[in-house]
């Protein structure tokens, strides 16, 4: 090879590495970013009501009325004295449809010593409906809007789970998927087993 060549083929060369490098980084770094501290959005649990947005939102909960996927009026009052577990999701958000198989256990599993679970889905009634059919949930599932529960409630995202106590406080809030090690203890606490 000539001089003129090996130096256009260490330039070329120079060049792809630089490019490899540089793809390498922006995969690590831009696409999947090192952890931190800081816990992603999505999966943060919301902070701690204070005691006047507590008894805000649980009274305002339990004022609701909110039909169910048949169409028939259901109080959130009728489970007042339960641990109640209302969970807001919607059947396009993939992570709410990921975490109701797990509620569904849960809920069978818990149902005699009075927890409730109930699912609020911010979505359409007939995508809703089409959910249920192909995915069987074992506890209610009602019809909301987005605006009537962000009236009481400050909902930045879904799912959105919220754990009542039986005397009515909110005992957790949590902005995410929430899974079997996450809540099973806060469910047996509360009924003391």
């Amino acid at each position: 090879m000539k001089p003129p060549q090996v130096l256009a083929l260490a330039v070329v060369a120079g060049i792809a590495t630089l490019a490899t490098v540089a793809l390498l980084v922006y995969r690590l770094f831009v696409l999947a970013p090192p952890p931190s501290d800081a816990v992603p959005p999505g999966l943060v649990a919301a902070p701690k009501l204070s005691p006047e947005v507590t008894q805000k939102t649980v009274a305002s909960l339990f004022s609701m009325t909110l039909p169910d996927l048949a169409g028939r009026p259901q109080a959130i009052a009728q489970w007042r004295g339960k641990v109640l577990v209302v969970n807001y999701w919607a059947s396009w958000c993939a992570p709410c449809v990921r975490e109701m198989p797990v509620f569904s256990r849960l809920h069978e599993h818990y149902a005699g010593w009075g927890v409730q679970f109930v699912g609020i889905g911010l979505d359409d009634v007939e995508k809703m409906q089409a959910f249920a059919k192909t995915t069987p949930v074992s506890y209610p599932l009602l019809v909301s809007d987005f605006a009537s529960q962000s009236s009481f409630l400050e909902i930045r995202g879904l799912p959105l789970t919220l754990v009542i106590a039986r005397d009515g406080h909110v005992e957790m809030t949590h902005l995410g998927p929430l899974d079997e090690a996450m809540l099973e203890p806060v469910l047996e606490r509360l009924i003391g087993k």
